[in-house]
């Protein structure tokens, strides 16, 4: 029930485009980013980088240069990147062809493991080139947009401070108002937008999803990207509901479950089927009854769940077990 009052207010949110939130004992008002302020930001990262680098601050191509002089991060190192984000890529559309749910599952939890591996890569790099002048812009827009965002009324007229204010902000003031802005968009996070879709309130929503001003009342091209995000995955899940029948109760609670369901083509959902009903209701080989359900066929009332099998005796079964398994 918590879960689901705060979606609701996430909701609310999103619609709104701001978040009434409570600052030093006063309501105030937290705007939404949109796309155009997003063009806003980018002219001021550049002014933020020139002023970096008048400062003498290096930029990331000169450190990089450093750090292969030095060893520390040379060219192989980047192709180790390129190498582990192509793997990804190679799982991710290979997902797309299997039709088993363990399987998919499987898939996942090998595209988590290689995500960590490329994210501690990443995370070394970053390390190692330290402080430049792109970082060193983008914190400052950051910073800049967090403290812009705030406001003294619903309709985000009058800022919460002025110029000289927010100038005059002492460092643990300014820690206070970026983390109050943090926890606030916690709730607006990709999965936490797509979590928020599948609630039963949100249901009745589905139908206007196919225009923006009969769901926002506001033309798309003026959207923040909060209600983007949450129209264009509204569109996406009653896709998936409207061309698939007996989605499975887990899947349809789960957003990630439900995306790869609605990724599976039709054809090889099929083709699956048919193997089945041409094998006179033979057990799958390896399928697990939720594999059957996630497919829509009925598991065989005789089959044997060679998962549980294998499971019971170790974890493999070879030859002389399958043959036993199967009355030979």
């Amino acid at each position: 029930m918590a879960k689901t009052s705060c979606r609701r207010k996430a909701f609310r949110d999103i619609v709104h485009g701001f978040s009434p939130e409570e600052y030093r004992g006063e309501l105030i008002y937290i705007k939404h980013l949109s796309p155009h302020d997003q063009v806003e930001l980018e002219d001021l990262t550049e002014i933020y980088q020139s002023q970096a680098e008048e400062r003498g601050l290096p930029t990331e191509a000169q450190m990089l240069d450093f750090l292969e002089k030095e060893g520390s991060w040379t060219r192989e190192d980047d192709k180790k990147v390129e190498a582990i984000e192509g793997f990804i890529s190679l799982l991710q559309s290979s997902k797309a062809k299997i039709v088993l749910k363990s399987a998919i599952d499987q898939q996942n939890e090998l595209i988590l493991k290689e995500e960590a591996k490329l994210s501690a890569k990443l995370q070394q790099k970053d390390d190692l080139i330290g402080n430049t002048c792109e970082r060193y812009a983008q914190q400052r827009t950051n910073d800049f947009y967090i403290l812009k965002s705030f406001y003294s009324d619903r309709e985000l007229k009058y800022p919460l401070m002025s110029e000289g204010e927010y100038n005059e902000l002492t460092a643990p003031d300014l820690a206070i108002l970026v983390r109050l802005y943090n926890d606030v968009f916690a709730s607006f996070s990709e999965e936490s937008i797509q979590y928020l879709i599948l609630e039963e309130f949100y249901q009745p929503y589905l139908s206007f999803s196919d225009d923006s001003m009969q769901f926002y009342g506001i033309p798309f091209c003026l959207l923040t990207y909060n209600q983007v995000r949450m129209i264009v995955y509204t569109r996406i899940f009653k896709s998936i509901y409207e061309n698939n029948n007996n989605i499975p109760e887990k899947v349809r609670n789960d957003p990630k479950a439900l995306l790869d369901y609605g990724s599976i083509s039709d054809e090889e959902k099929e083709k699956m089927k048919e193997r089945f009903e041409s094998s006179d209701g033979a057990t799958l080989v390896g399928a697990k009854k939720e594999d059957y359900e996630y497919l829509g066929i009925k598991p065989p009332s005789g089959g044997v769940d060679l998962h549980a099998a294998a499971k019971k005796k170790g974890g493999s079964l070879n030859m002389e077990d399958m043959m036993k398994l199967s009355g030979v």
